[in-house]
């Protein structure tokens, strides 16, 4: 697979919110017991699968409907 250049941008974005949930959740009362797993949400994983089938404009149009309304502030 040939990297697109706007690969690198999608991944520095993924890694942020995928650092906001994380922090969000061990923040929350299920991290703190610690006996509960973090999983990606619903928003983070779409654009996951985005960027696996190299669908620039669909990881737009995605993180511009649900990315600003983010809580995460990411």
């Amino acid at each position: 697979m040939v990297l697109m250049h706007w690969h690198m941008a999608a991944k520095q974005y993924l890694e942020r919110l995928g650092c906001a949930e994380y922090g969000a959740f061990r923040a929350s009362k299920a991290g703190r017991r610690g006996r509960s797993a973090y999983v990606p949400s619903a928003y983070h994983s779409a654009l996951i699968e985005c960027l696996d089938r190299n669908d620039e404009q669909a990881f737009k149009a995605l993180k511009m409907r649900e990315g600003y309304a983010s809580a995460l502030g990411v």
